[in-house]
């Protein structure tokens, strides 16, 4: 090799390193390597695989130059690149017509004809993640013993890089994760009623697989709480667990947020976005309210449940991902499915194994446990001195029906700690409508808002929501967050049917 050149592609080589080490997206770097590999040959196409060790599969995460192809797998050892990934050596084929070792079948997928190669492995020290090719040299000579060096060096930068931005983004989601938990709001507190008891042992059950679970109940029964135990309790609680919430953004927002988008998408989308599915790789996504999904998201839904892959919106590859799914919903959803708001199909996916959690006012008996733990949280998260609750304030906790169900125990004692006087909780500090029963009781409900007709019964039920909201609202004092506990309610829930029903 002439020695100008030499030492040019040195320079250029030094160059590329210190640009690979200052990337840290694993797409982003994927991308530098392909157009780093070309610039240092006269090659018309490179592209690179890595290693999936439990499917015993390469994975072509990026191609470019003349073969853009969606993602697609070949065996280990399958190919030049697949020989080079399970042997560790380089290949120089300036013909692979006449090497045994060529797969065809990658040329039929890509429609790119590969005339010559030029391959070697990605190591890591002693390990091997995967291989990089370069296709079809432009030089009259064809590749080089040089070239072949040139390459290994490289490959030995690339799979430095490539460790460094997947541990990189390991610990992002890893922190990202840890955020979620510190936040959360309340641990799971069993009790002893027998309802709550056996939804745990379920739960402990079902952790240790693979399996998707569906989990039922009312609105602040503890679904979330459940399924963050269900993590922790599983082989991937090491790896990310995300939450979503599928009622909190518009059906084209919630697309975006679970699926990521390409960059010019959509107005607005001005660079490449991971969603939810992708930031959980490895570890659990948590979809809440899933019955309230739009019918396009359930489809989309239902092809990452069978497929374990999906494309980002504006998106055009297929990318897989290893998560496990756990939903929840306080829905009904036979009668969903009755009604064609709901997939069959995407019912069944979800509902491999089901776990319903018990509303408080059915587990009474686990009021004390829960208000004392909450109480106990409260004070040190408010710097207070221990508290205690007197024996009036605890008859009234437990004589209360809780249609906010543990969430509005949760709020009844944060409020209690607030504004307690004195080292015990007493009835003044608990909230107005466990004070007084007369604002619970059904009498004090609204009375029917017609009555010398009988109008359309929709009519009525609208009508009857109506009266019910705004006296929750009244009773809240206006506090749209404290109603929607009253009414049993998610506040986003509560916002979106008083915009139906034209509250204001």
């Amino acid at each position: 090799m002439d020695a100008q050149l030499a030492h040019a592609r040195l320079t250029r080589l030094v160059e590329i390193n210190q640009l690979l080490m200052n990337t840290m997206d694993p797409n982003e770097l994927l991308q530098a390597i392909l157009a780093s590999a070309l610039q240092l040959f006269s090659a018309a196409g490179c592209s690179i695989a890595l290693i999936d060790d439990t499917a015993q599969q390469l994975r072509f995460a990026f191609v470019l130059g003349g073969a853009r192809v969606e993602e697609f797998r070949i065996r280990l050892g399958q190919g030049l690149i697949g020989w080079v990934a399970q042997t560790g050596q380089g290949v120089v084929s300036n013909d692979v017509t006449q090497d045994p070792r060529f797969f065809g079948n990658v040329d039929r997928r890509t429609g790119f004809r590969t005339k010559s190669v030029l391959c070697a492995p990605l190591k890591q020290g002693d390990e091997i993640i995967g291989a990089i090719e370069v296709l079809n040299t432009t030089d009259p000579q064809g590749f080089t013993p040089e070239d072949l060096q040139l390459l290994m060096a490289f490959g030995g930068l690339a799979a430095t890089a490539i460790t460094r931005a997947a541990t990189f983004s390991t610990v992002q989601n890893s922190q990202r994760a840890l955020q979620e938990i510190v936040q959360d709001r309340y641990r799971l507190v069993v009790g002893t009623s027998s309802a709550m008891q056996e939804a745990i042992r379920l739960a402990r059950t079902v952790a240790a697989t693979h399996t998707t679970v569906l989990l039922l109940g009312e609105s602040g029964t503890g679904k979330e709480v459940v399924a963050r135990a269900i993590h922790q309790w599983s082989p991937r609680a090491e790896c990310p667990f995300v939450a979503v919430n599928c009622v909190a953004l518009t059906p084209e927002l919630l697309e975006s947020e679970l699926f990521g988008h390409e960059k010019g998408a959509f107005t607005g989308a001005i660079a490449q976005k991971k969603g939810k599915f992708e930031l959980a790789e490895g570890g659990t996504i948590f979809l809440d309210e899933v019955g309230d999904l739009a019918p396009t998201l359930q489809a989309k839904l239902l092809r990452v449940l069978q497929e374990k892959e999906f494309q980002r919106v504006g998106g055009v590859r297929d990318i897989r991902v290893n998560v496990r799914i756990l939903a929840a919903t306080n829905r009904d959803l036979q009668k969903a499915m009755q009604s064609g708001t709901f997939r069959e199909d995407l019912y069944y996916r979800l509902n491999v194994v089901s776990i319903t959690l018990p509303a408080l006012r059915e587990r009474a008996q686990d009021i004390p446990v829960l208000a004392q733990h909450f109480l106990a949280r409260y004070c040190q998260e408010l710097k207070r001195a221990p508290l205690s609750i007197d024996e009036q304030a605890m008859a009234l906790l437990q004589a209360h029906p809780w249609p906010g169900n543990v969430r509005e125990l949760q709020n009844a004692i944060e409020r209690a700690v607030v504004f307690a006087a004195g080292p015990r909780i007493t009835p003044a500090d608990l909230p107005v409508q466990l004070q007084q029963p007369s604002l619970r009781s059904p009498q004090t409900l609204p009375p029917l808002p017609f009555t010398d007709h009988i109008p359309p019964l929709m009519t009525a039920v609208n009508e009857f929501k109506r009266a019910l909201i705004r006296r929750a609202l009244q009773v809240a004092q206006g506090n749209q967050t404290r109603a929607a506990t009253l009414l049993g309610l998610r506040q986003a829930n509560l916002s979106r049917m008083m915009k139906t029903l034209g509250i204001r």
